[in-house]
């Protein structure tokens, strides 16, 4: 069987379900010899409609035809309209089988649980174990098949026993955590008496419900006991832990894999398959068990991740604010990724020709075409402009099928900018840093961007950072870039090289041949010299006949080798110039590392400039 491709569409896959999903599909589709990309959203709710309205488009990128299968998991997007917007398009469009993961979908293959049957054991576990009689409802999102099925079985379960459902006795939810504390003031305000219980269609919910009522002085469970749905880890972390049904999520993966293999290969598949659930009766029922010293381990370990992760955060923050251009921004992206394990980071920007040629048309979307103009990873920054076609997602060459493929939006409301597709074979390892990255990015293209809009403003800068005659970068600009490699160097620890340029014999050549052949001499070292800028340092003019160099750089002979370029180009210069003089530099380097003084470095640099100087006119004697 020829390589399959298959499409995963999946929302917040920093949440722990979507993560843990996505890990399974990795591996099941590479242990079959199958490639998978995933179209990765955000959730919106809360933030600007805007943004939503373009996240919901990540399934534009590629070109949905050449899949042989897609996943789509509808209850994980968290933007308004995105499951009905993605079924419809994957519907219209897709030409392979369609599977979809938790909630059921008309018109596709569904991998679900038994929703109905099991939010009814847990209503009848309240009834039958805790004897109560006062028992209130959490409803999930009622778009969604299972939020439906797991409302009907309560109202069904509560008829059978004959137990009245009054209508402050359910709250309406949407399966996120944002709605604990209105939905406590609704049981606790609606009711003439407090529920005995409330059972939530997920976690998440039963999560924020626990803390709002804790926040209120109720206790769980001795005050009132509280059900979930799902069993997320988190569940297990609860104080208490939570009661809630067991879904198998890997399994999840695992069966979706399944269906399409089978249909791939001709064998006969059921549309529906249906996954026994399990209760997990836990503490916040009243139900007395031990704690799970195992699940606390975990609970320590995530708490570190997270703190990792807010710790690169702040420092990330600080680092990208000093990004002036592209290339700079891309190279603070590598001081902030290097060694955490995002993998190849592919930077995939819309091409701005042709937006231009059709403004109107192409708010809120994304070119036909796009230049890839970064590859970031451990290894460094390679800076590109390669346009391609936007269906094939990446240049030709640069596909890896062994590994999976994160298709991640970049955009600032209804402005986009392109995507980022990450390679990544180990993506939950990394999972906590993605969005504060994303969104990081996002921030610090928008200034650039709206930077380079203000032309006035832009020339003006460029004027003030630029030397008139050299047309190298002048003090200011070279204040500017050490201020930030050295600012980097404390929180990375990555080093930079200084550099200290002096042109021997300008007050020979203006003393002799007049001060107009003394700034050609200046104009052709200074063209000399901007051909040896590094990507992320800086080559400036800093007075007379005074130069510095600033790049960053691990090893110094990496600045021995930049020397001797410039003592070449000048060569080749003197020997072509057909001038009656012949122009010459000092050079000397020194590595300023973390724990140094930079004023120290710069004289040291200094210091070795003027001894080559020395030794030079020793030479000459």
């Amino acid at each position: 069987m020829s390589v399959k491709n298959v499409l995963c569409c999946i929302g917040d896959i920093t949440s722990e379900f979507q993560s843990n999903i996505a890990t399974v599909i990795s591996t099941e589709a590479r242990r079959i010899g199958a490639a998978v990309m995933f179209c990765v959203n955000s959730s919106a709710r809360g933030v600007n409609a805007l943004f939503g309205a373009i996240e919901m488009h990540v399934v534009d990128i590629p070109d949905i035809k050449r899949f042989d299968g897609i996943i789509i998991a509808p209850d994980t997007y968290g933007i308004d309209g995105m499951a009905e917007y993605i079924t419809e398009y994957f519907k219209r469009e897709a030409e392979c089988p369609i599977v979809s993961l938790r909630a059921f979908t008309e018109g596709c293959y569904n991998v679900v649980g038994d929703d109905y049957n099991s939010q009814t054991e847990m209503i009848e576990h309240f009834i039958n174990e805790h004897h109560f009689t006062r028992i209130a409802y959490m409803a999930g999102r009622l778009d969604l098949e299972d939020g439906r099925l797991r409302l009907q079985a309560y109202l069904d379960t509560m008829h059978k026993y004959g137990i009245e459902v009054t209508d402050g006795m359910i709250y309406y939810g949407d399966y996120w955590r944002n709605r604990g504390d209105d939905a406590a003031e609704w049981f606790i305000t609606k009711n003439a008496q407090l529920p005995q219980a409330v059972v939530c269609a997920n976690d998440y919910m039963a999560i924020s419900l626990c803390d709002a009522f804790s926040h209120r002085g109720y206790r769980v469970p001795q005050d009132i006991c509280i059900s979930g749905y799902d069993d997320l880890e988190e569940a297990q972390f609860q104080i208490p832990p939570l009661t809630t049904m067991h879904v198998p999520h890997n399994e999840m993966g695992k069966t979706a894999i399944r269906i399409l293999k089978n249909i791939w290969e001709g064998k006969e598949q059921e549309k529906t398959v249906g996954l026994q659930l399990s209760p997990r009766f836990r503490n916040s029922c009243g139900c007395e068990r031990d704690l799970n010293m195992a699940s606390f381990q975990r609970l320590f370990r995530d708490k570190e991740g997270l703190q990792r992760a807010m710790h690169h955060g702040t420092y990330m923050n600080l680092e990208f604010e000093g990004s002036d251009t592209l290339a700079e921004l891309m190279f603070s992206a590598y001081t902030y990724v290097k060694g955490l394990g995002l993998g190849d980071m592919f930077f995939c920007f819309c091409d701005e020709d042709e937006r231009q040629n059709n403004v109107a048309e192409m708010v809120g979307k994304y070119t036909d075409h796009m230049i890839l103009k970064a590859i970031v990873n451990d290894d460094g920054v390679t800076m590109l402009e390669e346009r391609f076609d936007r269906r094939d997602v990446l240049p030709e060459g640069y596909y890896d099928y062994s590994m999976p493929l994160y298709l991640v939006s970049l955009h600032e409301k209804d402005y986009c900018f392109g995507y980022i597709a990450f390679r990544n074979l180990q993506f939950d390892k990394c999972k906590y840093y993605l969005k504060n990255l994303v969104f990081t990015l996002i921030s610090s293209m928008e200034r650039i961007r709206i930077f380079e809009e203000i032309k006035s403003v832009s020339e003006l800068r460029e004027q003030s950072y630029v030397d008139a005659l050299t047309s190298l970068p002048n003090r200011r600009a070279m204040e500017h870039t050490m201020k930030k490699l050295y600012e980097r160097l404390q929180r990375t620890g990555q080093c930079f090289c200084i550099v200290s340029i002096d042109l021997d014999g300008l007050k020979y050549i203006n003393d002799t041949f007049g001060h107009v052949e003394g700034d050609a001499a200046l104009i052709a070292f200074g063209e000399i010299l901007s051909r040896h800028t590094h990507p992320f340092g800086i080559n400036a003019r800093i007075g007379g006949d005074e130069f510095l160099a600033l790049f960053p750089s691990e090893n110094e002979a990496e600045a021995q080798q930049w020397s001797k370029d410039i003592q070449q180009d000048i060569l080749e210069y003197n020997g072509r110039s057909g001038k009656p003089y012949e122009i010459s530099a000092s050079i000397g380097f020194y590595y300023c590392r973390k724990g140094m003084n930079m004023l120290a470095c710069m004289r040291e640099a200094d210091k070795r400039m003027y001894q080559e100087k020395k030794d030079k006119k020793h030479a000459r004697k």
